[in-house]
Formats: C-alpha cells, sequence, structure tokens
C-alpha cells in the first residue's frame, strides 16, 4: 500500500495535493514579482492535472455504492446533492489523508474495498 499523507501545514497540505495530481508547477513568471510564499503558491496551481485527476477518480467511482455514499455525506457538508461536490469536499485539507486511504484501497485491492474496512470506516466517520 502507498504511504500515508501526513501534513500539518496548508503549504504541505497543498504539495501532498501537488504530488498526487501530478501538477507542474514550474512557472517563474512571478519570480520579479514581491508576492509572499502563498501567494505564489496559489497561483502556481495546476487547475487542469487537478480537473483531469478528479475526472478520472470520479468516472472509476461514480457508479460504486461505496463511493456514491461517500459523495452524498461529503457534499452535504456544503449543502449540496453534488456528488463531484463530494469528491472535492474529499480532496480538502481536512479529509484528504482519509479520502487518499481509500481511493488507494479501491485502485490496489478492490476486493478489500468493502463497508467493513476500517480505511472506509475511518473516512465515513470523519465525515
Amino acid at each position: 500500500m502507498s504511504r500515508p499523507i501526513i501534513y500539518s501545514t496548508n503549504k504541505e497540505y497543498r504539495q501532498a495535493v501537488r504530488n498526487f495530481c501530478n501538477m507542474n508547477c514550474s512557472d517563474n513568471s512571478f519570480n520579479n514579482y514581491e508576492i509572499d510564499e502563498e501567494s505564489r503558491d496559489e497561483l502556481l496551481f495546476d487547475e487542469s492535472s487537478t480537473s483531469k485527476k478528479m475526472t478520472e477518480i470520479y468516472a472509476s467511482t461514480k457508479k460504486h455504492i461505496l463511493w456514491i455514499y461517500l459523495y452524498e455525506k461529503a457534499a452535504a457538508k456544503f449543502f449540496s446533492t453534488d456528488n463531484e461536490i463530494g469528491l472535492a469536499v474529499l480532496l480538502s485539507y481536512d479529509y484528504f489523508p482519509k479520502f487518499y486511504e481509500c481511493w488507494n484501497l479501491f485502485i490496489e485491492s478492490p476486493d478489500k474495498f468493502i463497508e467493513s474496512n476500517e480505511i472506509y470506516q475511518n473516512l465515513l466517520k470523519s465525515l
């Protein structure tokens, strides 16, 4: 199984998401401006890579009953019923490490991605 994701700062979280989405963040166009590190980091966000990864995840999971339930619970945090909003919530700071564990379990051992699995239950309980 993949290494767990651990972070304690926004910077570490953003780096974890960048790695997960295979973002290209090599743009140096902001180097000549006086801008704080966090703002520069946000400006270098590769929306295309994130969108591609989210599309890949959603396409693989949108008909799976356990993922649907997770998406519904997560979307409800934003008073939404849109499962794609639910996916975005699962990628947020508070849920990303547990989502990542579930995603890896689903990809690497789909037969173990069942309702009673501890990894699934940990994410579900956090919602």
